[in-house]
């Protein structure tokens, strides 16, 4: 089993998942605004299934041929939202490609270059989609427990970002930038050794027309924007 920050959850199903959590929700609906937005985007009493497979990834089994491989964080994931409302599953009715989701919440650049070097050969995909997600973000791996994490700049509350170097390599914006460019030239490199089409999409370039149910994250609609701009480009 590749290790990443969900493969706890292998074969699971959560209903709940980082910031679409109960306790947020429960706060929210108290708010008569906020009850009245989450009512509108349809997420009053109503439950969302995360049901990871054998990989620890929301999305199918890997028993038949895939034909696109989607790569990101929670905004390909699809944190709160149904698993059929994400952009990849949209790519995938919009074009009949059998398509799976790599997405992991909270996660890094570097864990979507570890994630395409391992199953990119596995699992010959024709398309290799990535839509980027932050770059403040590093992933730390210690094959002794074996665990994967992710930490972001932002988030002190964690131990590991009161280590030195990672203190020092986030204060510094050209160690951020050279670490995208340089998991940007290994996913398309790859992609070119397993002639695999690369698409690639920053994050800024997601659409936030409305939101899930955390009301943070982007909504079905923004995600079907973005399954359209993904189909004008494969097709």
């Amino acid at each position: 089993l590749m290790i990443h920050n969900y493969s706890i959850h292998a074969g699971k199903v959560l209903h709940w998942d980082t910031s679409d959590s109960e306790s947020l929700y429960l706060k929210n609906i108290q708010e008569p605004k906020l009850y009245q937005e989450l009512l509108n985007l349809g997420f009053i009493n109503t439950k969302i299934d995360y049901k990871f497979n054998s990989h620890g990834f929301r999305t199918i089994e890997f028993d038949d041929k895939i034909e696109v491989l989607c790569f990101g964080c929670s905004f390909t994931m699809g944190t709160g939202i149904h698993a059929k409302d994400t952009w990849p599953s949209q790519f995938e009715f919009k074009t009949g490609l059998k398509t799976a989701n790599l997405g992991l919440a909270g996660s890094s650049n570097d864990t979507t270059f570890r994630l395409a070097r391992h199953y990119l050969p596995l699992l010959q995909p024709k398309y290799a989609i990535w839509v980027q997600t932050d770059m403040h973000r590093i992933e730390l791996l210690d094959d002794s427990i074996p665990i994967s994490l992710n930490i972001l700049a932002g988030d002190t509350s964690n131990p590991c970002a009161k280590d030195y170097f990672i203190k020092t390599w986030f204060s510094c914006d050209t160690n951020q930038q050279l670490q995208l460019q340089k998991n940007t030239l290994g996913f398309e490199m790859l992609c070119r050794s397993e002639n695999i089409i690369p698409i690639i999409i920053s994050r800024n370039a997601v659409p936030h027309i409305d939101y899930a149910r955390d009301l943070m994250h982007p909504g079905r609609l923004s995600y079907k924007k973005l399954a359209e701009t993904m189909v004008d480009i494969c097709i």
